[in-house]
Formats: C-alpha cells, structure tokens, sequence
C-alpha cells in the first residue's frame, strides 16, 4: 500500500490486515485456517456471523460492561461453527445476522456497522497451531488485564507513547456437552485504540511493516516508504521511533502491572499522526497477556485478579523463566523486532551489529530493575518448534545461545 493512501478507517485498516501480511513465520497460518470464504486471506469481502438464542435454564457469565448495540444479541457465532452438536439447544438461530469482515488472526472479526467493534469469538478447532476456544477463564482474564492495562495509563504509570485496544465485554454460554459443558464466549474489543491520538492519522499492524502487499506485488514496504519519508539517519529512526518504544512498553508493563505482553507482530500495531511520524505503540488481545503472579508479590503490586490459573505465572512453574525468555527474546525479538531490522537491511545501510547493541544497552537498564533471575540462568533464549502442541504435555522447548536483545 502507498504510504499516502493510508488512512485511520475501516477500508485502509482492513486492507492491512489482510493483504498486506506475510502470515506467521510458524508456517501454520495457511496450514490450520477458518473456511476460504471467511478467511483474512480470501476472496471475500465480508460475511454474516449466526445468532443463537438459548433456554433459560442454560447459565450465561457476563464480564465487564455490555455495549448498547450488543443487546440485541445473546451470542454471535462464526459460522464455520453453526452446525456443531453442541447448539442443539438452541431456540432460535438467525444464520445471516451482524455483516463483518474478517481481521488477520481470523477468529477476530470487525463489524461492517455502528461503530464497527471487534468481536473475538470462539473456534471448536485449530486456527494455526492453537484450538481457539474461547470460555470462562479467557474471557475473564482479557477484561480484567484490559481493566488493568487501562487504569495504569490513567494514572500516567506506563509511557505516554503506549496504548491498547481495550477489551471491555465478555460472555460465555455453558453449553450441555456429554456430562460435562463446553464455554462458548465471545470477547468485544473497542474500534479504536485507548488513549486516542489527537492528530491520528493511520493504524499500521507490526506485520503490515515489512510484508508485501499481495494485492499490488512489487510495491515497496510500508516500512521502506516510512524510512524514505523522514530525515533521521536509518538506525536512529529505527530505534527511536519504532523500536525502543516497543521496548518500553514491554518493560513497563511488567515493572508497574507485572503484566508481560505477547508481543508479537499481529498483537502490536503502530499508530502513525497526520506527518506519517510514528505517534504511539498499540498493544492488541488481552487475553493473550501472562500475569506474573510472582513478579507482582516481589515488586510490592496489589493484584485482584480472578483469573489466577490462565495466563498465570509463578515462581514454581518449571518453566517460569523459561516464558520470559519465550515472549521477550522468541515472540518479541523473532516475531516482530528482527524481521523489523532485516526488512530494512535489504533496502538501506546502517551498522545492523550497532543497532543490535544499542537496543541490548537500552534494555538492560530496564532489566536491572527486575529480579536477577527473571531470564533463565543458563544464559539463552527459548523458543519451540514449528508443530502442533500437545496442551497435555510440557511444552519442548528449544534452547538457543546468545540472546539478540538483552
């Protein structure tokens, strides 16, 4: 997409979102997908999601505040799902019902009307490598971190440059399945970023930096035409502008929440002002946020979390600084910082080495506020192999030398 033509609306968003991404460096984004027409890397424009209605004696969780246009609605479902067993109790279904376009991570869809929110709703299957239910335990833990993350930028604690899409309503129907019961939830994120930006201009996805736009092939990156457009030196406008301000948020988030962010390329995103210069970093999916139980006790942060077992971590997990390692140096590093620099290295010239120790300088001043042993002692960095996990197990992890960025 031309730089110039980036707008902060649906089209210019959707458009991003879609074709202008790469899909996960795992290799499973097109492996393990939804149906081809209501996949982010379809054809189609849009489609309908289906409304259920059920029974009374069926128990229904709210969490967080209902939206007024949500009320028209008991729950919406993607409807690759509609036929399951499992909605048998339904008393009443409206197959064509909210029109929504898909978004990059597939189960999370935006509404193509009122004020077009976002809906992340349940998947009974694989979208990538990860079944995407969606019940009690992530609905509750995406509102409360949401609530959290929101009032720790209220009261100025985390960088001015940070935002978030807050999540601020769930719902889960527990659904009879066999002698037990499924959650079926759905989670509605707010249309636009918390705090806005006065002088807003765009709202550019991590991936979207670096990835072709398959729908004009040859079209130079969203990240070259950025470097193109300002008079910095290329490694200082990568550090200041982009990259330690990813950084910053990360680090600040577990030193004043003990809240560790999967920083990923789809779950940050860019919010560029009306000069096309980079305004603020936009952290996406709450659910997806760790709570470091652990971190918080030591660092004297009052918790009242209710969803202490998802997205938990404590100290005697045999994988506690493992998961660290895993989101700072795998998710963050791999996923968003290095395809950040070298799509940049194929198109400028700066001292890359010099970079990489600016960045590991800028970060250990912030991890010199935290316990010595938060990393792993052995002194790598973690990762896992490209395959399907076994929520059963342990997770193999893979152990690698030399950490780029810390």
């Amino acid at each position: 997409m031309n730089l110039s033509n980036l707008q902060l609306n649906e089209t210019s968003f959707l458009h991003l979102e879609r074709y202008v991404n790469n899909g996960s460096p795992s290799g499973f984004t097109s492996k393990y997908a939804t149906s081809a027409q209501t996949s982010p890397f379809g054809p189609c424009e849009n489609f309908h999601l289906c409304a259920m209605e059920f029974p009374e004696s069926i128990e229904v969780l709210n969490f967080g505040k209902e939206p007024k246009f949500f009320e028209k609605w008991q729950m919406l479902v993607h409807p690759d799902m509609i036929d399951d067993p499992l909605f048998a109790v339904c008393t009443n279904i409206e197959r064509n019902s909210a029109l929504v376009a898909p978004t990059a991570s597939g189960r999370t869809v935006k509404m193509l009307e009122g004020d077009g929110w976002f809906l992340k709703l349940c998947y009974k299957g694989l979208i990538g490598r990860i079944d995407r239910q969606l019940g009690t335990d992530h609905a509750c833990s995406a509102i409360e971190v949401s609530d959290t993350i929101e009032a720790a930028i209220k009261a100025g604690s985390l960088p001015k440059t940070f935002g978030i899409f807050r999540e601020s309503f769930g719902r889960v129907i527990k659904l009879p399945d066999n002698d037990s019961t499924y959650d079926w939830g759905i989670v509605l994120r707010e249309p636009l970023p918390f705090p806005a930006t006065p002088d807003a201009r765009a709202l550019v996805p991590g991936f979207a930096l670096f990835a072709e736009d398959r729908k004009h092939p040859g079209q130079k990156t969203i990240l070259t035409q950025l470097i193109s457009a300002q008079s910095k030196p290329v490694s200082d406008f990568l550090f200041e502008d982009l990259i330690a301000p990813v950084f910053d948020a990360y680090f600040s988030l577990l030193l004043q929440c003990g809240l560790q962010l999967e920083a990923q390329a789809q779950n940050i995103l860019f919010m560029l002002d009306s000069n096309l210069r980079i305004a603020s970093v936009v952290a996406r999916d709450a659910e997806s946020v760790d709570k470091d139980f652990s971190l918080m006790d030591e660092l004297g942060i009052a918790h009242d979390f209710t969803s202490r077992e998802y997205k938990s971590l404590y100290r005697d997990q045999y994988n506690y600084q493992i998961m660290h390692s895993f989101m700072f140096d795998f998710k963050l590093g791999e996923y968003l910082i290095k395809p950040i620099i070298s799509n940049a290295a194929e198109n400028f010239s700066f001292d890359q080495n010099a970079l990489e120790e600016r960045i590991r300088s800028h970060n250990r001043d912030y991890i010199k506020k935290l316990p010595p042993d938060f990393f792993p002692a052995d002194g790598q960095w973690y990762s896992y192999a490209n395959e399907v996990h076994d929520r059963t197990k342990a997770r193999p992890y893979i152990a690698t030398p030399n950490p780029k960025y810390r």
